[in-house]
């Protein structure tokens, strides 16, 4: 069958999650004066957040816990950790980070030129774990969404990558075959496990040297469709080959 639409995840594959992140808690950090009351540094406050943030990301991908949880306990358990008192700890920094962060606009290298040529040619879809209104607003904030003909988030469906379900909703939406898809996404677990295992051929945005992280069932998959460092020479590919 003819590919019909291109799925792509959000974070870390067309919008610069970490980057942006780093900015807003750069703005945190000295917004509370935070190594005047803990001695922790601005690249060491980062560094110990995205730890948290992390585990808290796994556990909400497994459904241990609820997005207000995530939300609010990466920031108090962080400051927990870096000894900060229970009464200097902002009380709504978690909100303050929402409202900074989503509006920021850097990019992963080749984002908008790569959706400027697919659009041309294919539906655009993009498949997130993010929040709604926080990914809503990344896109119209970073012109991502110029190029978007459906976005879905999984606190709307209700489930999360790397979920059968999740797929097999947007699947759905866009009445498609999994043959008349292809998918992108720079986790390994959530983004190329959840779209192989929906039938998607599916490819690898990882733009460093993969090394040992590989996992060669996967790349033995017959949908993996390969890793991807440079997105502008995939989305010519992309045209090229479909």
């Amino acid at each position: 069958m003819a590919i019909k639409w291109i799925f792509l995840d959000l974070d870390n594959t067309l919008w610069d999650f970490d980057g942006n992140a780093e900015d807003a808690l750069y703005v945190l950090h000295d917004r509370h004066q935070l190594k005047h009351h803990t001695g922790y540094e601005v690249d060491q406050f980062v560094a110990l957040y995205k730890d948290v943030n992390q585990a808290y990301w796994l556990r909400y991908e497994r459904g241990e816990v609820d997005k207000e949880t995530l939300r609010t306990k990466r920031f108090t358990d962080t400051f927990d950790l870096m000894g900060l008192p229970h009464a200097l700890q902002p009380e709504n920094i978690w909100q303050e980070y929402l409202d900074i962060c989503p509006t920021m606009t850097k990019l992963m290298p080749g984002a908008l030129e790569c959706l400027e040529l697919l659009s041309s040619k294919f539906k655009i879809g993009i498949l997130t774990n993010g929040f709604e209104g926080t990914q809503t607003l990344k896109l119209s904030e970073s012109g991502i969404g110029n190029f978007v003909d459906y976005l879905q988030t999984s606190e709307r469906v209700g489930h999360v990558k790397p979920s059968l379900d999740f797929f097999q909703l947007a699947l759905n939406h866009a009445n498609v075959d999994p043959s008349e898809v292809l998918y992108i996404g720079d986790n390994l677990n959530t983004d190329v496990l959840g779209g192989l295992n929906a039938g998607i051929k599916t490819y690898w945005y990882n733009q460093e040297t993969p090394g040992n992280s590989i996992d060669y069932n996967i790349i033995s998959h017959v949908l993996f469709g390969g890793i991807v460092q440079d997105l502008c020479h995939w989305s010519n590919s992309i045209i090229e080959e479909f």
